[in-house]
């Protein structure tokens, strides 16, 4: 199965090229596409990251286990967006999470070696990649800094006012369900749902379905910078 140069142009790695130019590139390597079923495993954590993943088609979740068996979501990823970039080149090149197909999905792989043969013929490419490098750990320390606000309610709100500020309206869309939205705060669905009948009750939003209107900004805003960012009890 041959990948279209049209969905590969949404992929940072080929940003810039033109269909002929992402033609010809896909002439000079090796690669290999593979289908995924809805809860197909894609990546197991432990395998080997000995290739760069592209999603053609669909939607991917990466997910982190813990020993105690629990799970945290870390990414949810679509068409034109890459799997295990950041620990392709690394001295331990292990998976070090769990991918898996959300719904019917497509990926294209390109191994290591094709990469690096690719890189040293291309530059222009080679910048693609490390930019790509750059948005994953902007991405990463952004889960980071959500994780970190500290009560719930908290980053509740720090995520709700980021939607407001990205989407530059006050009528905001979720990203992703309920449940995939608890799982990124790292939080029981009830609670998360609990939150925000309290945020509805005192006024400051209202929602329905995954469109959240943000009604009292201002009041948000003062509640991020009154309450600390440490952990603790949800106020």
């Amino acid at each position: 199965m041959k990948p279209e140069p049209a969905v590969l142009q949404s992929c940072l790695l080929f940003r810039g090229k033109s269909v002929k130019e992402i033609e010809a590139v896909l002439q000079k390597i090796t690669y290999t596409v593979n289908s995924f079923h809805k809860n197909s495993l894609i990546l197991a954590e432990g395998d080997t990251a000995d290739k760069l993943g592209i999603v053609l088609e669909g939607r991917i979740e990466v997910q982190k286990t813990h020993p105690t068996g629990s799970s945290v979501t870390i990414a949810h990823l679509n068409q034109g967006q890459t799997i295990g970039e950041a620990v392709l080149f690394r001295r331990e090149n292990i998976v070090p999470a769990t991918v898996t197909a959300t719904g019917p999905c497509s990926v294209m792989f390109i191994g290591k070696q094709e990469l690096l043969r690719l890189f040293t013929t291309d530059t222009d490419m080679l910048t693609r990649f490390i930019e790509n490098l750059s948005e994953r750990l902007v991405l990463v320390n952004r889960k980071i800094e959500i994780l970190s606000a500290g009560p719930l309610r908290r980053r509740v709100i720090s995520f709700l006012l980021e939607q407001a500020a990205q989407q530059t309206s006050e009528v905001i869309r979720l990203p992703f369900s309920r449940k995939e939205w608890a799982e990124h705060l790292n939080t029981a669905r009830p609670s998360l749902s609990r939150e925000m009948g309290y945020l509805r009750d005192i006024g400051w939003i209202h929602f329905k379905g995954s469109s959240i209107t943000l009604l009292n900004m201002m009041a948000m805003n003062d509640y991020i910078r009154t309450v600390p960012s440490a952990p603790g009890q949800d106020k």
